[in-house]
């Protein structure tokens, strides 16, 4: 199986058979055709299937394990040179699990895995999330099957299986049960499983081609199985579903309680943390969001820039400022363009958004040295911030603001504020192109980590234009800047490796096209599906190209691309 997209460990795949191929997330006797299970006592002839699912031994999620381990003791030594599936029996252990599946993996290859006992093993929310992670992350190219109902078709997808096995739904319709899209809450009479099936898989078929597959997962909570799972995914395994989400490019739309644990949400918060340096600065203020993205082109931060000009004037280039909202917690004025997304607002703030923001906060706050902080926040913002003022032993001033942030008293408390700190904040030129390139770099230090910002821009670099900005240095281009949007020239990347020593993927050959997956002998583990990276050869830049896979698929996988080059050295 190729990995063509991802959206957290869900993925759209293609499979190659011999006569015929099928993109994935896919049907049993719909899209391909699968073997019945044998048993190992009693194996059926080798018989003409797309996969022929090798014979076991049939264990309960349950089964003992002493009988167990002498069932797995006599699967090891089988024969399974003419099967391309194997089945895989959920049990209680996984530990045990994994390593049968590692002695079998160790001398057979097999192209489909056929994992058993799933719907038990859905009402053990950690076991599922457990066994699902321990096997997707043995072989990128092994397609999962399993069987489970339609209603969970996209949590299962979005969680990392392949494909679903139809056969079983042929109960329901012996019992004249029909799906509707809220079973199982409600049912109608009749007969449309294998029907159902269909539709629910091509919806999620769809929404993983425009990467809304999460919203999908959020909407089909119909079993305390679905928030469950989701919610260990979330909490316990976050680092599994960030690794496989692409680097967010569109706007992403926190629908639930469980939108606050997105993959997206865990990785802003972390890149703050690790990726931000706060540039040179005499003041920092603190704003609430606003609706309005990004935050500068809004009422309400219009507002408080003219405000800053007023009191301040050119002084106005020696202030920062910091941003608070939800989900996100903090974005600094710099990566506005990058905190796309819109969220409920109802003024009401649960106690998990509040910590959130105020831990993210107070760890942002301990970067700055020793300059005044002026918060000109209400609401909750002002208990966030209370918060990470405690817990950072940086002391903010705030303004009373009242009837709200962008009231002609609270604008005139701000500017009093700022008048009766008394700061000489008088800037020149150099701090006006000092504050224009950090905007500039700043980006590139989100998608590529610290120092890569003064490798495409350093001081003595050249920028043209005026809408598109290019970014020279040397005479040779280093990269292009728009409203937040960026692109990178090989000779740019040169320099972020240099610089960083992050974002490469190693070959050992001419590059002539794309790089596959066969051919990486290393890979960046920080690279997300849809990063910029540097195709390195010999400690060079060969060219730049658009991540396909993650850095640790790039290196397990043996088929499928795992570099669309952009440009060529």
């Amino acid at each position: 199986m190729e990995i063509l997209k991802h959206e957290g460990p869900g993925r759209l795949g293609l499979v190659r058979l011999k006569d015929k191929s099928f993109r994935t997330p896919a049907l049993v006797n719909v899209d391909f055709t699968l073997s019945p299970f044998n048993s190992y006592f009693y194996p059926k002839a080798f018989s003409e299937y797309d996969f022929n699912l090798a014979p076991s031994i049939p264990i309960s999620f349950y089964t003992p394990s002493e009988i167990v381990e002498k069932a797995f003791s006599r699967l090891i030594g089988v024969d399974y040179s003419n099967f391309n599936a194997f089945y895989l029996p959920a049990i209680r252990d996984v530990e045990r699990l994994e390593k049968f599946l590692d002695e079998i993996l160790s001398s057979n290859s097999f192209d489909a895995l056929y994992l058993g006992n799933s719907k038990v093993l859905v009402k053990d929310y950690r076991r599922f999330v457990q066994t699902l992670r321990m096997i997707r992350e043995k072989d990128p190219n092994l397609m999962i099957i399993t069987d489970l109902e339609p209603f969970f078709y996209p949590l299962a997808v979005y969680l990392g299986i392949d494909a679903f096995d139809t056969r079983s739904l042929k109960l329901y319709d012996f019992h004249k049960k029909s799906f509707t899209m809220y079973s199982p809450l409600l049912w109608d009479e009749g007969e449309n499983s294998l029907e159902f099936a269909e539709k629910v898989i091509s919806l999620v078929r769809k929404t993983l081609e425009e990467g809304k597959l999460r919203y999908l997962v959020e909407n089909f909570f119909y079993t305390q199985s679905h928030a469950g799972i989701l919610r260990i995914a979330d909490k316990e395994h976050g680092d599994y579903l960030e690794k496989y989400t692409p680097i967010q490019k569109d706007t992403v739309y926190f629908i639930s309680d469980a939108s606050q644990n997105r993959p997206e949400v865990k990785r802003w918060h972390q890149r703050v943390i690790e990726r931000f340096v706060p540039p040179k600065a005499k003041l920092l203020l603190l704003f609430p969001c606003s609706a309005k993205k990004p935050y500068s082109r809004s009422r309400s931060h219009t507002l408080y820039r003219k405000a800053l000009q007023e009191v301040l004037g050119s002084g106005i280039y020696k202030v920062h400022e910091l941003i608070l909202t939800s989900p996100f917690g903090v974005v600094p004025r710099e990566w506005e363009w990058l905190a796309k997304y819109d969220i409920v607002v109802t003024g009401h703030w649960s106690e998990e958004e509040i910590s959130l923001a105020a831990e993210l906060l107070a760890k942002t706050l301990e970067k700055y040295p020793d300059i005044p902080i002026v918060a000109h926040l209400d609401e909750a913002y002002v208990e966030i911030a209370k918060r990470a003022s405690e817990m950072s032993g940086k002391e903010i001033i705030f303004v009373p603001v009242k009837n709200g942030t962008t009231s002609r008293e609270s604008i005139a408390a701000l500017k009093k504020t700022l008048e009766e700190l008394g700061l000489d904040l008088k800037a020149g030129k150099e701090d006006r192109t000092y504050r224009f390139y950090e905007n500039i770099r700043k980006i590139f230090d989100f998608y590529f980590g610290i120092g890569a910002g003064d490798a495409v821009l350093p001081d003595d670099a050249q920028i043209k234009g005026s809408r598109m900005l290019r970014i020279f240095v040397d005479g040779r281009q280093t990269g292009t800047f728009q409203d937040g949007v960026i692109s990178v020239t090989p000779y740019g990347m040169q320099r972020i490796y240099e610089a960083t020593k992050s974002y490469y993927v190693r070959i050992d050959f001419d590059l002539r096209g794309d790089v596959f997956a066969v051919g990486v002998s290393e890979a960046d583990e920080k690279i997300r599906p849809d990063d910029l990276v540097a195709v390195v050869r010999d400690e060079q830049v060969v060219a730049v190209g658009k991540a396909l896979l993650s850095g640790e698929e790039m290196v397990k996988a043996k088929r499928g691309v795992a570099v669309k080059v952009k440009k060529r050295a």
